[in-house]
């Protein structure tokens, strides 16, 4: 897989997605799926996050406006600490930062610190990488919270009225204002003690089956002009448990297709087959030659012919309103008449190009004598059977997440 090409933290900046095709797989992607992202798989985080956002806002009710988004912030890193401590206590481990936490929590005495603080913090850019960043689009795009200050709608407001009735119900928990002391930063410590005490509380609130139901439903049917999503919810339930579960990515979009009575799903979802094809095709082709520096590319381009011919590459979809579109229909017209060479330094043209707009230098590029200079190195880059490019996905255009929560629902 190269996924892992779609992550700012597993890479130096400027050093990954060398051929411009994130832009590609989320324009397809985003047809289908309008809300989730790659990242946003646990639906328990989305029901923290919902509860953190309310109760932010309601102790932010009084700030003067200009200084009022990096006090809310602020309470959420505190928020998101506390409730990480809390269900790692209580055995719920689906944490962003469950490493620090873990850790922390092994090394405790009797009080952990909550704080705005490196030292306090459970990923080291929490607010990039935790709930703050990575699941607010979502909720945006779900219609569950608006706005820059992640004010909650009336959709969600409904959601955790339900979290708060469960822990106001709850005769032996803490209470409230014991939370919201954390969140001021009134309090800077949390006895371990306390959060063995009031942590399967507050899981059992933010994961009771009423909330678990109500935002899994709102996160699997998506904003309610997104016709497509719709489409692919129907088509979801109507799928056994087990497919959700095994089904790989491929087969799992094949199988929906047969399901969806949507002709609309099912162009959007044929244009995610064919452009997958397309595009591991590219990425296999420009990963080989990053390890050939030396080599003529007109030798490798032979080496090439050797092993594929191209005509299992789709004609579609459409690129015309693609980014990057008119390079990607070029490549494609090369490998699909098998003018392999031109195939290969249209992928030279396109890194090189992706490269200058951010301000660096081509990862490979063939040089005035016909022989590669490849300066970002692949060491164990190779050509897989021809089947395997017509099977391999290397993106997931959101399916991936939208699977896992609903695999959820059926539980």
């Amino acid at each position: 897989m190269f996924l892992s090409l779609l992550d700012d933290r597993a890479r130096p900046k400027g050093s990954r997605d060398p051929l411009g095709f994130e832009m590609v797989w989320t324009h397809f992607g985003r047809r289908v799926v309008g809300n989730l992202t790659t990242i946003t798989s646990s639906w328990r985080i989305f029901s923290v996050g919902l509860l953190g956002f309310y109760w932010c806002n309601q102790l932010c009710r009084d700030v003067n406006p200009v200084d009022r988004q990096q006090i809310l912030q602020q309470h959420f890193l505190r928020y998101e600490q506390l409730a990480a401590y809390l269900r790692s206590s209580a055995d719920d481990h689906e944490i962003m930062g469950i490493t620090r936490v873990r850790k922390r929590l092994a090394e405790a005495g009797k009080t952990i610190s909550i704080g705005t603080d490196q030292r306090s913090l459970i990923l080291s850019d929490q607010v990039s990488y935790g709930i703050w960043g990575l699941y607010s689009t979502a909720l945006r795009e779900t219609g569950l919270v608006h706005g820059d200050l992640r004010e909650l709608t009336d959709t969600g407001l409904a959601i955790v009225r339900q979290i708060e009735d469960d822990l106001n119900r709850n005769k032996d928990g803490l209470g409230i204002s014991w939370y919201w002391a954390f969140l001021r930063g009134e309090r800077k410590a949390v006895p371990v003690a306390d959060l063995e005490r009031e942590g399967k509380k507050f899981v059992g609130a933010i994961s009771a089956s009423n909330v678990q139901d109500e935002l899994i439903a709102a996160l699997l049917r998506g904003s309610g002009d997104h016709h497509c999503q719709i489409a692919l919810y129907e088509a979801f339930r109507a799928l056994p448990k087990p497919v959700l579960e095994t089904a790989k990515l491929g087969a799992l979009v094949d199988t929906v297709c047969t399901h969806t009575e949507s002709p609309e799903l099912s162009q959007a979802l044929s244009d995610v087959r064919q452009i997958e094809r397309l595009l591991v095709t590219a990425n296999v082709l420009f990963n080989y030659l990053r390890r050939q520096d030396g080599e003529r590319l007109e030798a490798m381009a032979i080496a090439v012919d050797r092993i594929y011919s191209f005509e299992y590459l789709p004609p579609g979809p459409e690129l015309s309103q693609v980014p990057y579109g008119a390079d990607l229909e070029a490549l494609r017209t090369r490998l699909r008449s098998g003018d392999t060479l031109a195939a290969l330094r249209c992928l030279l043209d396109m890194n090189k190009k992706i490269m200058a707009g951010r301000g660096g230098a081509s990862w490979v590029e063939e040089g005035s004598d016909g022989r590669l200079r490849v300066r970002v190195k692949a060491e164990t880059a190779h050509l897989p059977p021809v089947d395997e490019l017509q099977s391999h996905w290397d993106y997931d255009y959101f399916l991936s997440s939208y699977a896992g929560i609903a695999a959820m629902e059926r539980r």
